[in-house]
């Protein structure tokens, strides 16, 4: 069975830009001009708020590593969660009865883990038929069911418990006062603090089928809370009940309460021919008015992302937003929770919020070392989301102003370590894999992805990012093992270091715009594989092509009908990089060597632009075909190759007049020839000039016959007067025709 590694803690965010400025920021301080920050500064805001307090985080850390060891409850899958807390203000205590409906996934089910910390006190667990046996031990309810299950049997129990809650993580449950002595109490349970204020299977990867929740609290305040409120109930002794269901699946994380005096008002979504879903927001009574002028953003933004992905999720239930006093913004489950701030009312934490209805409430990461599927995402859709209101420019804007430029891998790796979850890079960059992937799958393919993703067996569950992956291979018919890999697992960013140079064709006219890239990373990965546009600009225009690279360094040459004047590599910033155009000066032009014959002469050259033009070249690598050979002064490699094949070799090429040099790698491929016995100088046919090649070699020094077989006609395996005239016979006395192959 699968084994859960343990309780995740939050980060601290290692801040991008000014940090001493960003951290001093409170999100609940109105006196802030939210306004005048970046995308980028925003997310560390909301990372930082995310990460909790230092000393929270730290003491949860210690808690989830002790229970770590103890985490394993895949032996059942939750089907049903009844929620039933009366919340005792003066005290700051909680009453607590809820119902836990699951079904074994394995043979033989004897007992179950819940998560419920030990601070809070149970009072029974138990059936309709009577109490069971439970231990309550680190953080843990081990619980012994009243028979054995079996796989997909059903089972359930209740747990009633009360005490003061006490937070961790992020917030937990919370008692706050505001300066009108109102009370509010809220809870934030991202990512393990359910188990804080209400006992069960506290991990994404397990949603509720449905859920219900009825809460009471003082007839002086409201709550707000998932799903839709079927009814009020007042129980005649101060006290009032809400009696939420929620029919759609929910994770432990995303349930919430926010009680407090809150004005409550109503907008509605308009959708499909003649549909609407309501949209109610809980805010302060001072922030009434204020909120109508901010939140009212919600309907457009709710029909840009169901434009773009799919209907709202949630569509059969509601919409919304409740006032709390953490201070960043929570994505709870058709109900997001916002600080009373200018910040928690700021266009793109509302849009940013939103989007996790469709990434991280309907699709929830399956573990926090994929949190990127959630934060990554909600942030890519508030660039989407302005890109639709307004315009392409503005996109790509705002996806320049999340450019993330550290290191650290998107996968989080230790999700233990309380500096690693929440960070800028799940929010940023995790937004420019995103900005990246629609570019390299193109922009229609990118929205068919979307969307069958939103429809995907992962709709209302959990996934990993291999699950998203598959999705984008299975749409794009495209393998993106490589695109993942780096931009996923790996670190860093290219750096891209390239230059170029244009000189006419003497030859066939035109011109040749010669690019050199490299990759000058130190990190991981050395070579980053994307496609790179390039507008090339000439006296007639601009003209745009996609250059493939996959490799450190390369020579690329594009044949143009006018001298490029001016060359961009990336001008729309595609790619996440740093990108540095050098000087050219000194590189091999590596054009393809020509395809040669075996037994035909051949003469191709190894062509240098820059240093002085006083060369020295060598073969450092490999080796030439048989019979070949490299001038060193001029690059020329000529001769008749003695062996077919493909071959593999450097040449290394260095200025007389300079310390420029540079070696490069060569294919070269040469066909397999056919020889002719006889032909003593090669020249294609047996004549008197190759009996005049075979005198001059024998008596007067002359070259000898590159192929010794086929001045050896009488196939004696030498060389000598008798194959002359061998050779004389055959031409001019009807002798018999040469032979191939020597017979010693």
């Amino acid at each position: 069975m699968k084994k859960f590694m343990g309780p995740i803690v939050l980060t601290i965010l290692t801040l991008l830009s000014s940090p001493s400025a960003i951290m001093a920021i409170n999100p609940l301080d109105n006196s802030v001009d939210y306004e005048k920050l970046s995308p980028s500064e925003i997310h560390e805001i909301m990372g930082r708020m995310k990460a909790g307090e230092l000393e929270k985080a730290r003491a949860f850390a210690a808690e989830a590593a002790k229970a770590a060891s103890l985490y394993d409850q895949t032996e059942y899958d939750v089907k049903f969660y009844d929620v039933n807390i009366a919340v005792d203000m003066p005290s700051t205590s909680i009453y607590g009865d809820v119902l836990i409906e699951a079904a074994a996934t394995v043979n033989g089910l004897d007992s179950v883990e819940i998560d419920l910390y030990n601070n809070l006190i149970i009072d029974s667990v138990y059936i309709p038929t009577g109490q069971l046996n439970y231990l309550h031990a680190s953080n843990k309810i081990y619980i012994e069911i009243d028979r054995l299950y079996d796989q997909g049997e059903v089972f359930s129990f209740r747990i009633r418990y009360h005490g003061v809650p006490v937070g961790t993580g992020l917030d937990g449950f919370s008692f706050d006062t505001l300066g009108t002595g109102d009370l509010v109490i809220s809870t934030l349970s991202e990512p393990m603090s359910a188990r804080t204020w209400w006992p069960c299977k506290d991990r994404p990867d397990d949603k509720a089928d449905s859920m219900n929740s009825a809460i009471t609290c003082d007839t002086a305040y409201f709550c707000a809370s998932n799903g839709i409120l079927i009814d009020t109930v007042r129980n005649g002794d101060g006290t009032w009940t809400f009696d939420y269901h929620i029919r759609y699946p929910i994770t432990t994380y995303l349930f919430s309460l926010a009680i407090s005096n809150y004005s409550v008002w109503h907008d509605w979504y308009h959708y499909g021919d003649n549909d609407s879903m309501i949209i109610i927001n809980h805010v302060y009574p001072s922030l009434y008015f204020y909120s109508q002028t901010k939140l009212n953003v919600t309907p457009t933004a709710i029909g840009v992302y169901a434009g773009l992905f799919g209907e709202y999720p949630f569509i059969n239930e509601k919409y919304g937003h409740a006032n709390f006093e953490w201070g960043g913004a929570m994505e709870h489950q058709t109900v997001t929770s916002t600080s009373s701030s200018t910040f928690g009312f700021k266009e793109q934490v509302l849009v940013h919020e939103l989007a996790h209805q469709w990434w991280g409430d309907m699709i929830t990461c399956e573990s926090w070392h994929d949190i990127w599927l959630n934060e990554g995402f909600a942030s890519y859709c508030e660039a989407l989301y302005f890109e639709t209101i307004d315009s392409k420019a503005h996109y790509h804007a705002y996806m320049d102003s999340m450019t993330f430029l550290s290191g650290g891998s998107i996968y989080i790796i230790d999700t233990t370590d309380v500096w690693n979850i929440f960070g800028s890079i799940v929010y940023d960059k995790g937004a420019w894999v995103l900005h990246m992937l629609r570019h390299v799958v193109g922009d229609a393919t990118f929205f068919d992805i979307m969307t069958a993703y939103y429809n995907s067996p992962y709709q209302y569950g959990s996934a990993v990012t291999d699950d998203f992956k598959e999705v984008c291979e299975s749409v794009s018919g495209m393998d993106l093992d490589a695109f993942f890999e780096q931009w996923i697992y790996g670190t860093y960013y290219p750096k891209y270091y390239w230059t170029y140079m244009c000189e006419p064709d003497v030859n066939e006219g035109g011109y040749w715009t010669y690019l050199y890239l490299e990759q000058g990373q130190a990190t991981t990965p050395l070579v980053f594989e994307m496609p790179i546009d390039l507008v090339f600009r000439s006296i007639s225009g601009t003209d745009t092509t996609v250059l493939d690279n996959d490799v450190r360094k390369k020579m690329y040459m594009f044949k143009t009908d006018d001298s490029t004047t001016d060359l961009q590599l990336d001008p729309m910033k595609w790619i996440l990089k740093e990108s540095y155009e050098i000087m050219w000066k000194y590189h091999q032009i590596s054009f393809p060597l020509d395809t040669g014959i075996q037994y035909t002469s051949y003469l191709d050259s190894i062509i240098v632009r820059g240093g002085t033009g006083l060369n020295i070249f060598k073969v450092t690598s490999g080796s030439l075909p048989g019979g070949l050979a490299i001038d060193t002064l001029t690059g020329y490699i000529s001769g008749v190759p003695t062996e077919f094949g493909e071959f593999t070799f450097s040449i290394y090429a260095k200025d007389r007049g300079s310390s420029y040099s540079e070696t490069v790698e060569y294919n070269m491929y040469i066909e397999e020839g056919t020889a002719i016995p006889g032909d003593a100088n090669f020249s294609g046919g047996v004549n008197i000039l190759d009996v005049t090649f075979l005198i001059t070699y024998l008596y007067l020094s002359g070259p000898a016959p590159s192929v010794p077989d086929q001045g050896d006609p009488d196939a004696s395996c030498a060389i000598n007067i008798l194959d002359v005239t061998y050779l004389i016979n055959y031409l001019y006395k009807s002798g018999p025709a040469p032979l191939w192959g020597c017979a010693g």
